[in-house]
């Protein structure tokens, strides 16, 4: 079993938690399970995500994913 993850650090939600959502929406299909952690000492969260399905969606979400400004992510694939 394959397992994909994606790991995003929102560092300025002011610059682009819009945006993000917008993508995360677009590329819901490929989101098996999305967890969302807000602590005080990171200003706008961590959000962990559990891919699955179509390997061209989870490509374009990966490449969108490097156009948003004011975040950063790790992706992994086990």
């Amino acid at each position: 079993m394959e397992y994909e993850i994606i790991g995003i650090l929102v560092i300025n939600p002011e610059v682009g938690a819009k945006r993000l959502q917008e993508i995360l929406t677009l590329y819901g299909c490929v989101i098996r399970n999305r967890l969302g952690i807000n602590r005080n000492e990171v200003k706008g969260g961590i959000i962990i995500l559990d891919l699955a399905g179509d390997k061209k969606q989870i490509e374009l979400l990966l490449k969108e994913l490097n156009d948003v400004e004011g975040i950063e992510y790790k992706h992994i694939n086990l």
